[in-house]
């Protein structure tokens, strides 16, 4: 396994790797694309959600969002292991079975946001870390 493979698993919650794990895969432009559009749909989802759960923190939500999308849209300035670490914390984020239901009390962002800063940290972004507010 590779330095920065191996710091991103590392710095995961044990109860996370299986499940990110599903989602390491490489990262190209079709994909950085597709997921930058994924997260503007899911950014919808997550504003209409918030109307019914006050507990959705929307501007954790909205900083998790932007930085995922800087990241992919910066992706042709990283090594195939960081684009593969990017993609995986883009995919957990998006995924509707991750560990901790998104929608479903004030904490539900917590996994993705771990699995993001996680994602930061390995790849030596430690300046775009992203906390609750």
């Amino acid at each position: 396994m590779e330095r920065t493979q191996l710091k991103f698993y590392s710095l995961l919650p044990e109860s996370l790797r299986a499940v990110v794990a599903r989602h390491y895969q490489p990262l190209d432009s079709a994909t950085a694309d597709y997921l930058r559009d994924e997260l503007n749909d899911y950014r919808k989802k997550a504003a209409v959600e918030s109307l019914k759960n006050v507990c959705i923190d929307i501007e954790l939500v909205d900083r998790m969002i932007d930085t995922l999308k800087k990241l992919l849209t910066d992706f042709h300035r990283y090594s195939d292991v960081e684009k593969t670490v990017i993609s995986a914390a883009a995919r957990y984020f998006l995924d509707s079975e991750d560990v901790q239901q998104d929608f479903s009390d004030r904490f539900g962002f917590d996994d993705d946001l771990a699995v993001l800063n996680a994602a930061l940290l390995a790849i030596d972004k430690e300046d775009m870390i992203v906390v609750r507010g």
